[in-house]
């Protein structure tokens, strides 16, 4: 007589299941892209019915949402630490950007998924916009730490990361040849030259 195989749990009785499946997601993410990730498979990866997954992410849209939102939250906290560690303005500004660039080569399926089309468009996921604003007030507070007058700080700002990301972008997909081992002095001069620019 054959074995049925096992029959997977409509509940999750070890731990928190969206965490557990928002792992999963980061683990399939990072190994094989965002085309990777599907509800079933990360419900079969947590060990659980599929409908179990549908009661936290009622679609996929709703778990890459949530997936983004960690990866803005793990970016703000290196982002801080590492600004922190400098003088207000340019220092600071410097040390966070190289941070961004460090991040986004150690996670780059992650940050071309935070970076990419705008998950947010109809305004259902708010947790997501303020984890972005967020990390990006590190370099509001950089600019401010500048001098500069406090009206033109968020333009900046958002000018600021803009070339920043498109910098970082190019280097991830190699249109940009950067040695590795240079890449940090790289990112250094060109932020520095962006935030010259723009003061």
């Amino acid at each position: 007589m054959t074995a049925r195989p096992p029959r997977q749990r409509d509940t999750f009785r070890h731990g928190n299941l969206p965490e557990a499946l928002l792992d999963a997601a980061l683990v399939r993410l990072e190994a094989d892209g965002v085309e990777s990730i599907s509800l079933r498979e990360l419900a079969s990866d947590a060990g659980v019915n599929h409908r179990a997954v549908y009661r936290h992410f009622p679609d996929k849209l709703s778990l890459l949402a949530r997936v983004a939102e960690r990866g803005w939250q793990q970016l703000a906290q290196r982002l801080k630490k590492s600004a922190a560690r400098k003088a207000p303005g340019e220092p600071a500004l410097v040390a966070a950007s190289v941070e961004f660039f460090l991040f986004a080569r150690d996670h780059a399926n992650l940050f071309h998924l935070m970076g990419g089309a705008r998950i947010n468009t109809e305004g259902g996921f708010p947790d997501l916009e303020a984890a972005i604003i967020d990390a990006l007030q590190v370099f509001a507070v950089g600019f401010a730490g500048t001098g500069m007058a406090p009206d033109i700080v968020i333009e900046r700002t958002a000018i600021f990361v803009a070339a920043l990301q498109g910098v970082v972008t190019q280097i991830l997909h190699r249109r940009l040849h950067v040695a590795p081992a240079k890449a940090k002095s790289f990112v250094t001069d060109i932020c520095r030259m962006l935030i010259k620019g723009i003061r």
